[in-house]
């Protein structure tokens, strides 16, 4: 026996204690592969990273989300490789798409689309009808053909991912340098606490607007403007914009449009462009209608100054334009939007503004903010119908594309990433009412690689998608970008091959009793 001094060895009480901890451990684990109940509770299961594994991976540097659009500090050669190895080549071939600057002198006779110019497309644009493109087709033809003033005008309405006009902007670049540069096009007067952007362009107020957006439905008789928001400047309200001289494209301008309201008891507001002479434009009218003040101006960089000039003004936008033959592709972004939204607007006053901006194809954007709704497929089909006729109404003359939203990302209770069960359901929705209405339809959803594609995007190299499983990089949302842009140019490179291939009716003898003129 140990004497009453000699110290006490704890340390088989301490091995004893352990090893039940240790017992206990392991059959909390292997419990759960018993009881289908408890399969969340379950250490590992089939699809799961193995155990511990992120703990132990050293991971490069990732493109940081906050990121502009220039975000290549690594070089597109290397980014592409890494993103290859993640993503396959489907995905990492859109990546930083170079911008070769097609050259024209005057009309062009051929009208040939190289098949190496959208080579690697990988989701085509469904148009069963050919009602959704064919507008669309027919003006861009004029532009290719170098027409003089064909200019070529699409409206992007969409949600946050087109609100921060990445998307839009790498489309807008791409058409550009292929067909030709007509300006940036319009741009909100100001963007007030949205998080709204419209890039390659010098665009500031000095915070004295409030901004009333169509997706609260705040405006009683629904005139929110051709971008959705009306803009109502307070007292000594300036802002300020112009063309950013750094920009690959839209460096000049040689028209820009002032777009308002007038309205009963209507106040004023004055413009000068560079440092010219002030000019007052009185917004007043004996009814609500919509107001365009034009200002053109000699080809080159130039800015335009608006100031409010006392009482109640409402304005919308500025347009900045260059001649045609070219490219304009407006970039209509509304945080926080779903499709439905766009009910708030008055129909005739929407159709107006888009008859007035000459649009040839409206591209409607939605659906990330529904896949958090408790919404049936059968039931967004029909709001999706409704929206496009509020939009579009009867109009035969204007193309129309429905694209379809991002995968959208969930943590479920593993802790793994998922796609949101409605999201499928959305986008087969949306296709069905394109189809429906006439409209195109581009699937973005299997453009980035359906199921799953948020969580893949999220952990490639370059990081394509951000931790919040919604939204995208920089990186990616130029990726799907490319995607629409090559989309757009196989579609069209079809209808010019297929009219090339119409036969062309020969031209009628005259009769006898005729005389040829």
């Amino acid at each position: 026996m140990p004497t009453p001094d000699a110290p006490i060895d704890e340390t088989p009480d301490a091995l004893r204690h352990l090893r039940r901890l240790a017992a206990a451990f392991l059959v909390a684990l292997v419990v759960p592969y018993f009881f289908p109940a408890l399969e969340d509770l379950r250490a590992w299961v089939p699809g799961d990273p193995p155990p511990f594994a992120d703990h132990f991976r050293l991971t490069p540097t990732d493109v940081p989300s906050f990121a502009g659009a220039g975000y290549q500090s690594a070089g597109v050669a290397e980014n592409r490789k890494r993103l290859e190895e993640s993503l396959g080549t489907a995905v990492a071939s859109h990546l930083g798409e170079p911008e070769a600057v097609i050259e024209r002198a005057g009309p062009r006779a051929h009208l040939a689309i190289e098949p190496t110019e959208y080579d690697g497309v990988t989701q085509h644009i469904e148009d069963p009808t050919g009602r959704g493109l064919t507008p669309f087709f027919a003006a861009l033809a004029r532009t290719h053909r170098g027409e003089e003033g064909a200019v070529t005008r699409i409206a992007h309405y969409g949600d946050s991912s087109i609100a921060t006009d990445l998307i839009t902007h790498t489309v807008r670049r791409r058409l550009q340098h292929r067909f030709g540069d007509s300006g940036h096009g319009f741009v909100l007067v100001s963007s007030g606490h949205l998080p709204y952007r419209h890039r390659d362009v010098i665009a500031r107020d000095n915070g004295s607007f409030v901004v009333r957006e169509v997706t609260r439905g705040t405006v009683s008789d629904g005139r929110y403007g051709y971008g959705g928001n009306q803009i109502l400047a307070r007292a000594g309200a300036r802002a300020v914009f112009g063309p950013d001289p750094s920009a690959p494209v839209g460096r000049e301008v040689d028209r820009f449009e002032i777009w308002y309201e007038k309205q009963k008891n209507g106040g004023k507001f004055r413009y000068r462009v560079d440092d010219g002479e002030f000019v007052e434009v009185d917004t007043s009218a004996p009814a609500d209608e919509d107001g365009v003040e034009v200002v053109d101006v000699p080809r080159g960089d130039h800015q335009l100054e608006i100031r409010h000039a006392g009482g109640k003004v409402h304005l919308y936008g500025v347009v900045l334009e260059l001649a045609g033959p070219g490219v304009v592709y407006d970039s209509l972004g509304l945080v926080g939007a779903r499709a439905s939204r766009l009910l708030n607007f008055d129909a005739e006053h929407l159709r107006a503004q888009i008859a007035r901006r000459g649009v040839h194809l409206v591209v409607l954007g939605f659906g990330g903010n529904e896949a958090s709704d408790n919404i049936s497929g059968d039931r967004y089909e029909e709001q999706m119908r409704a929206v496009i006729r509020h939009v579009r109404g009867d109009r035969e003359d204007l193309g129309c594309l429905v694209m379809a939203p991002l995968d959208q990302g969930e943590v479920d209770s593993r802790g793994r990433v998922r796609t949101i069960p409605t999201v499928p359901v959305l986008v087969e929705a949306q296709r069905r009412a394109a189809f429906a209405e006439g409209c195109a339809f581009f699937n973005t959803f299997e453009a980035m690689g359906g199921e799953g594609a948020m969580r893949a995007w999220s952990r490639s190299k370059p990081r394509l998608a951000l931790s919040d499983y919604r939204h995208a990089t920089p990186a990616g949302y130029e990726v799907i970008g490319n995607m629409l842009y090559k989309a757009l140019l196989a579609s069209f490179a079809g209808s010019l091959a297929d009219t090339a291939a119409q036969p062309t009716s020969p031209t009628p003898t005259p009769a006898p009793h005729e005389e040829a003129h």
